[in-house]
């Protein structure tokens, strides 16, 4: 891969680069007015997108405090990247990746420590992009 490909990873020190070349990035933001909270994900395989989070319960427990993540490829507010379209195999390889980078990486990207990953074509709290 040239440096021309290479994805704009975030140099904050904050979020891992795994070894494979993914970082997930909390942009401290929503990905819409009223949405999930937003992600930026990278990778050598994909081009940059984002995707939403948000905490399956409102009153987690130390048994279950699980994350939501949908909106994967949705546009970001004010963002000049793109929406990304995956088709279903790249959207399965996608989440598989996004659950092992979150589960190892949960207190950089939540702030606490999480029990599983969930994922929702969209979330019912938010408008579907």
């Amino acid at each position: 891969m040239t440096q021309a490909q290479q994805p704009d990873y975030d140099r904050s020190g904050r979020f891992a680069v795994d070894d494979d070349g993914w970082q997930v990035v909390d942009l401290a933001r929503m990905l819409y007015p009223g949405g999930p909270h937003a992600l930026r994900v990278y990778s050598p395989d994909y081009p940059p997108f984002h995707a939403g989070w948000r905490f399956a319960s409102l009153n987690p427990t130390a048994e279950d405090n699980r994350v939501v993540i949908s909106h994967i490829g949705a546009k970001l507010g004010g963002s000049s990247l793109p929406a990304v379209r995956f088709s279903p195999a790249m959207l399965a390889r996608v989440q598989e990746r996004l659950r092992a980078y979150v589960m190892i990486h949960p207190e950089a990207l939540f702030g606490e420590r999480i029990t599983g990953v969930d994922f929702k074509a969209d979330d019912p709290l938010a408008e579907i992009f």
